[in-house]
C-alpha cells in the first residue's frame, strides 16, 4: 500500500534545520550563521538545502552579497521562530528530580524584592532553585500562560480592571487580589515640589516621569484621562522607562524625576523613602497580587511563598 501522506508529514522537520534556518535569516549569511552556531558553511549550506528539498521551494535568494528570505521564506520564518520558542518552552517542563524550583515573576518591586530576600534566607537550605524575573503586567501574563513562571506578582489601576480580567480569561489565567492600596505620586529628591506639602493640578502637566515599564497597564495610564480633580489633562511624558526598580531607586535619589506607583503595601518604610502625594484617592486605587493558570493547583513551594507574601503584609501594617 502506498502512502499518500505529504513527504512533510512522513520526515518530521529536525529542530536542528529550523535553528540553522531562523539564524541563516537573521544574519543573512551562510558564513556568518556559521560562526553563531559554531559549524561550518558546507554544513549550515548542506542544512538549508536539505530543509528545501523537504519543503520542495526555496527558501533563500542566493545574492554575491549574502541571502534574502523569498516570499515562501519569510512565511517560513514566522512558524519557524514559533516552533522554536515552543520547543523551549516544553522543554523547561523538564525538572530535575533532585533539585525542585520556585519560578516567579513580578513587577519591578523593592518590597517585592526584600519579601524575596526573606524567603531565601528562611528556605534557602532546601533542596531548592530560586527564580525571580521582573517584567510588565502583560509579560508577565505571557510568562505565565506560557509555564515560564507559576505565579506572577502584578500592580494593576483598579480603573483599568474590566480591561485585565479580559486579557486574563484570554490566555486562561486568573487574578488573586491580596492588598489594595492608593495611587501615590513620588517626586525626586531634586525636583521643586519635593518638600511641597501639597501639589496643584497645573502642577501635574509640568511633570516628567520615570516609569518601570511601559505597556497598556502601566499605572501612569490612568493619569491620561484624569487628573486628582477629574479635569482631563494632556499626557504626561515619560523620559526614562526601566525595568530596574533599581534604576529607578537611584533616579528618584539624583534627579528632578517623578514616579507614578502605588503607596507602600506596609508601614515599614526603608530608609530611601520618598516624598509621596496621594492621587485622587478613594476613587481609583491599585490593586496588587498574583497571576496564575486558572485550572491548575500551585504546588507546595508556591503556595508557601504566597503565604510567606501574606504574612509579611499583614505583620508588618
Amino acid at each position: 500500500m502506498s502512502d499518500d501522506r505529504p513527504k512533510l508529514v512522513r520526515d518530521m522537520i529536525e529542530l536542528k534545520k529550523l535553528q540553522y534556518f531562523v539564524v541563516c535569516a537573521d544574519v543573512g549569511s551562510f558564513s556568518k550563521a556559521a560562526e553563531i552556531l559554531y559549524t561550518t558553511q558546507p554544513n549550515v549550506s548542506k542544512a538549508i538545502k536539505a530543509l528545501e528539498d523537504q519543503l520542495g521551494f526555496n527558501l533563500f535568494e542566493r545574492k554575491s552579497r549574502g541571502i534574502l528570505l523569498t516570499a515562501k521564506g519569510d512565511h517560513v520564518y514566522e512558524y519557524a521562530c514559533k516552533a522554536i520558542e515552543n520547543v523551549e518552552v516544553l522543554s523547561s517542563f523538564s525538572q530535575t528530580e533532585k533539585v525542585e524550583q520556585l519560578k516567579i515573576s513580578s513587577n519591578p518591586s523593592q518590597w517585592m524584592a526584600q519579601c524575596f530576600a526573606e524567603f531565601y534566607n528562611k528556605y534557602h537550605l532546601e533542596n531548592l532553585q530560586f527564580h525571580l524575573y521582573t517584567a510588565s503586567v502583560e509579560e508577565i501574563m505571557k510568562r505565565v500562560s506560557t509555564y515560564l513562571d507559576e505565579i506572577g506578582f502584578v500592580y494593576v489601576m483598579s480603573s483599568q480592571n474590566t480591561a485585565f480580567q479580559y486579557m486574563l480569561s484570554r490566555k486562561h489565567l486568573e487574578f488573586i487580589q491580596l492588598k489594595n492600596t492608593q495611587v501615590v505620586l513620588y517626586f525626586g529628591k531634586k525636583h521643586p515640589l519635593y518638600h511641597s506639602k501639597s501639589i496643584e493640578s497645573q502642577d501635574l502637566e509640568k511633570i516628567r516621569l520615570v516609569q518601570c515599564y511601559e505597556d497598556e497597564f502601566d499605572l501612569n495610564n490612568y493619569w491620561r484621562i484624569t487628573n486628582s480633580q477629574g479635569n482631563e489633562i494632556r499626557e504626561l511624558k515619560n523620559v526614562v522607562v526601566t525595568n530596574s526598580d533599581c534604576i529607578l531607586e537611584q533616579l528618584l535619589q539624583t534627579t528632578d524625576l517623578a514616579n507614578i506607583s502605588s503607596g507602600y503595601l506596609t508601614n515599614v518604610v526603608v530608609d530611601t523613602e520618598f516624598r509621596g502625594f496621594p492621587l485622587n484617592e478613594g476613587s481609583n486605587s491599585v490593586m496588587f497580587g498574583y497571576i496564575k493558570r486558572k485550572p491548575e493547583e500551585l504546588s507546595d513551594w508556591e503556595n508557601k511563598f504566597i503565604d510567606f507574601v501574606i504574612q509579611n503584609l499583614e505583620e508588618k501594617i
